[in-house]
């Protein structure tokens, strides 16, 4: 019995006109054929499968033909027979992956200079190129330089980049493309109906995609489908079945499952598919590129041509890809790309897929939304820490629990005493509520009935009376009217940045005179912040904002307290309540 031979032998082209999806090369080659432009060496790089090869061995039987018809072979001649047989004398075909060495490299350069013995061109076909070593490709760099009349290189990769720019240089080079799905179809089709044999659209489509821009790839396929075919009509499942891969319906349900948070359905359809025979990696794999055309008709519904699926599994796809959001595919692509890197490492594949899928349910990833907001919290925590941490320190607080007397004008009851209670932990603190604090509140009561209970402030040395600093008439900004806006400033400054937020809220304004605003900042931590020439600027800017007229500020410590000068019991527990939250200070009478 005669040995069957594979199709992608038997289908191998032997013109340029039957090479599939390499027009841009195929024309430019017959020209060059057809005016006399051919060059001593060329490049041919691409993905496996896409015809570099057969073109080479195609374009070696072009210029030794007897009779060429425009350019392209006539496959009568004895030279083409020979050349088609592999017996020609004229054309040398050289494996690099095999033959990589100086060694191998000299004894073909010491062939060169032989002429031919029955065309006119002796051919070098050199394939694999990218893995000669250093050493050969040095060898081989003055022959390439400049060879005999009667030579022609051609050197074929799958990775140019590995090839030396001195090598590359020298040749003209061709990239060969992946295939597109349609091209590869339709020569499947072509394969297939020559063979008596009939498959479904939808398993020519999945061969297609399967066969990842390689047309030797998907006729290696089909001869495995067409062994299993026994004459009948070749359906999509028995297509699916033979590669182990999963079937456009069951991908879809999948990730109908996922939409709509159905997880006893996801884990049903994995064990559905595991069943039928589909490996977890080539599941994760096609829910890859099952999602990759979720998203990519998401975003335009025209781009069913880069998915490779036929018209109507298009209109199936973009009607489910409608009901993602794009940062739920990217999400889902994301989780199943980790899952796929990881499966080397795990000897529980299935359950890593199964927790790829529930964990995409179950938690989802937070949306930028969501980030933003945390990020604010954490912030807004942060600052209110250091600043109860700069306050405590600066303020010599009695330990939580303990109770400390209240003196001053304010103190009714002699023996109303407060209370701090610590947190229990630093996350708890939180800034106080929006709105005047308390002791501003109070200062501008104050102000507002002429000084009364006023204190004395320093600045730079020297003491400041701001019971004497009043609204002046006119247009001119007074310290009350500072104070009650003062929210307004806080406000603003929180736009700017929520750590200039905290820093201002450590202090009040104590003081204007003319242009010049005076704020008392009694932590050092927060007044070094805002004597900061960034900060300082960025303060008067949010002044000149709310008060519509430019202030300079300045920044005082304050005088230490002096007798008669004791906040009253209610400004004390404010300000306790404002750094540390109003549910941490209680009253106890």
């Amino acid at each position: 019995m005669a040995q069957y031979q594979a199709l992608y032998r038997q289908w191998r082209p032997q013109t340029f006109a039957a090479v599939v999806g390499q027009e841009h090369i195929t024309r430019t080659l017959l020209n060059a054929l057809r005016t006399g432009r051919l060059v001593h060496a060329y490049l041919f790089c691409g993905p496996r499968g896409t015809g570099k090869t057969s073109t080479a061995k195609i374009l070696a039987k072009a210029v030794n033909c007897q009779a060429p018809r425009q350019g392209e072979p006539c496959n009568e001649c004895s030279n083409c027979q020979r050349i088609n047989a592999g017996n020609s004398l004229d054309v040398l075909e050289m494996d690099a992956a095999s033959n990589r060495g100086i060694d191998e490299i000299r004894e073909l350069i010491e062939k060169i200079p032989l002429g031919p013995v029955e065309g006119r061109y002796k051919v070098y076909i050199i394939d694999e190129v990218h893995m000669l070593t250093p050493e050969a490709f040095n060898a081989l760099l003055k022959t390439l330089e400049e060879p005999p009349a009667h030579a022609i290189f051609i050197l074929a990769t799958t990775e140019p980049r590995k090839v030396l720019p001195t090598i590359l240089s020298r040749c003209q080079r061709f990239d060969f493309h992946p295939l597109t799905a349609a091209a590869i179809s339709g020569r499947l089709r072509e394969v297939a109906a020559a063979n008596q044999v009939q498959i479904e659209p939808a398993g020519l489509s999945l061969l297609a995609r399967k066969a990842a821009g390689g047309l030797r790839d998907a006729l290696s396929l089909l001869d495995q489908i067409l062994s299993a075919g026994e004459g009948e009509v070749i359906t999509a499942a028995r297509v699916a079945a033979v590669l182990g891969t999963a079937r456009l319906d069951t991908l879809l349900d999948l990730t109908g499952a996922l939409v709509e948070g159905d997880g006893a359905a996801v884990l049903h359809l994995v064990d559905t598919a595991l069943q039928a025979g589909v490996e977890p990696q080539r599941l994760l794999e096609d829910l890859l590129d099952h999602t990759r055309n979720l998203l990519l008709l998401h975003m335009d519904s025209r781009a069913g041509e880069f998915t490779g699926l036929l018209p109507e599994e298009v209109q199936q796809v973009a009607a489910q890809a409608q009901r993602f959001t794009p940062r739920r595919l990217l999400d889902l692509m994301e989780r199943l790309q980790q899952a796929g890197a990881s499966l080397r490492w795990t000897s529980q594949p299935r359950v890593l897929l199964e927790m790829t899928l529930v964990g995409f349910l179950v938690a989802p990833a937070p949306s930028l939304e969501d980030l933003a907001r945390r990020v604010e919290e954490l912030e807004e925590r942060l600052a209110a820490l250091d600043g109860a941490r700069e306050v405590a320190a600066g303020r010599h607080l009695p330990a939580a629990g303990a109770m400390a007397p209240v003196t001053g004008p304010g103190a009714a009851s002699p023996g109303r005493r407060v209370a701090w209670k610590r947190p229990a932990a630093p996350a708890a603190l939180k800034p106080a509520p929006a709105g005047q604090p308390p002791a501003q509140r109070a200062g501008a009561e104050r102000a507002a009935a002429g000084g009364t209970g006023s204190r004395e402030r320093s600045q730079a040395g020297g003491a400041v009376d701001t019971a004497a600093v009043r609204t002046p008439a006119g247009d001119q900004l007074g310290l009350a009217t500072v104070q009650a806006r003062w929210p307004e400033v806080l406000a603003a400054a929180r736009q700017e940045s929520v750590h200039l937020q905290a820093y201002l809220r450590a202090g009040e304004p104590v003081a204007i005179a003319g242009d010049r605003l005076t704020l008392e900042v009694k932590t050092d931590f927060h007044r070094g912040m805002l004597e900061q020439p960034a900060n300082r600027q960025k303060v008067e800017t949010v002044l000149a904002r709310v008060f519509g007229q430019p202030l300079r500020v300045e920044i005082t410590a304050g005088s230490p307290a002096t007798p008669g000068s004791e906040a009253t019991v209610e400004e004390t527990i404010d300000r306790m309540r404002q750094y540390f939250g109003p549910d941490k200070v209680e009253v106890r009478e």
